[in-house]
């Protein structure tokens, strides 16, 4: 808990169900979603982990795939989730290693200093403070390979 109020995050890692694994190599994005889906079960490893460091009532996510081949693909901006109580990433990278770009960084409100992340290997989970703590966060562009995760905001 430390981490979380002095940092804005913490990690953890998760032991990952290995078919997540082919389901990114093969890019099917719909299964790996349903997939992601069983992981928020209640008191599945995920949710006992988040539940571990305040209580919620719902969960939200999305599998986030950021592509540096995507014309698109910018840095995020600084912003809090608003009411949200915590969020999380889980990493879905198998490679990352090869991924340039893709940051995280976390920062006090009003504040310009902030830390940064790198990509994170597989079955790491980032949880991470709300605008409810006084933290927000950014996630910068990938400017090279592919970042996945599973982002989540509990309320």
């Amino acid at each position: 808990m430390n981490n979380l109020i002095e940092l804005g995050y913490t990690k953890n890692i998760l032991l990952l169900p290995e078919n997540l694994k082919n389901l990114i190599q093969n890019q099917d994005w719909q299964k790996l979603d349903k997939e992601l889906e069983k992981l928020l079960k209640p008191k599945s490893q995920l949710d006992q982990t988040l539940k571990s460091y305040i209580s919620f009532t719902k969960i939200e996510y999305i599998t986030s795939v950021r592509d540096s081949k995507n014309p698109w693909e910018e840095d995020g901006i600084w912003h809090d989730d608003g009411s949200r109580v915590l969020a999380f990433s889980l990493s879905l990278n198998l490679d990352h290693e090869k991924v340039e770009g893709g940051k995280i960084g976390f920062r006090k409100k009003g504040h310009e200093e902030s830390s940064i992340l790198p990509v994170q290997p597989f079955g790491t989970l980032i949880i991470f403070a709300t605008g409810n703590w006084g933290w927000e966060h950014k996630v910068y562009s990938v400017t090279k390979g592919l970042r996945v995760v599973m982002a989540g905001w509990c309320s």
